[in-house]
């Protein structure tokens, strides 16, 4: 497994290129979202060296995503008012699973960008907070266009981002106290998918 990581990253980068042609010519192309996320999410989890740790801060990641994500769908007192489209895949209580595994990529890929930078745990946890927040930003430009989900007014509200920092920064720090080496294809990640909804955003 070692050393097939090191192909992680070329594998991401080709399953999103492929990801732009089928959304710039293909109208059911966002139905496959949900795949790409859960390909996106194990190849970042097989990358960890320890094995046991990442499992734990997989699974606490995931269903305090998940968790945090239903809170917000059925009362709207987290991120604000909003609801998800059929392109997420598979819904339990109004909220697709595939949600915390959304949540446990863009965090782990954020800290992975921040890793090696000679400060705290703790700033650490909030610049890769913020990276969140900048990540969750280019994917709410493709979401609404493409029915990933949909806001109220299709408005998105600022208490949307502050969310993300808070949880995000809660996330990195978990991770950080778990985790001792950076995730290579993490990082790779986190620039892929920056630069896929970008590209997203003006096709």
């Amino acid at each position: 497994m070692d050393k097939a990581v090191r192909y992680f990253p070329g594998i991401l980068m080709i399953f999103h290129l492929i990801g732009i042609g089928l959304f710039a010519y293909l109208s059911s192309a966002p139905s496959l979202t949900y795949l790409t996320i859960l390909m996106s999410a194990i190849l970042v989890l097989l990358s960890e060296n320890d094995k046991r740790k990442s499992a734990l801060v997989f699974g606490v990641i995931f269903f305090a995503g998940y968790a945090i994500e239903l809170i917000g769908v059925q009362t709207g007192l987290l991120f604000g008012n909003y609801k998800y489209g059929v392109a997420m895949g598979p819904v339990l209580f109004g909220t697709p699973l595939i949600i915390g595994a959304t949540w446990y990529a863009v965090v782990v890929g954020a800290c992975a960008v921040v890793f090696r930078l000679s400060i705290n745990r703790f700033f650490k946890s909030v610049l890769a907070g913020v990276l969140t927040v900048i990540m969750d930003f280019a994917i709410e430009q493709v979401a609404m266009k493409y029915n990933l989900w949909q806001w109220e007014h299709n408005a998105i509200p600022v208490f949307n981002y502050i969310c993300w920092f808070i949880f995000g920064s809660i996330f990195a720090f978990f991770y950080f106290r778990n985790i001792s080496t950076i995730n290579i294809t993490g990082r790779y990640l986190f620039w892929i998918w920056a630069a896929f909804f970008f590209i997203l955003t003006f096709i």
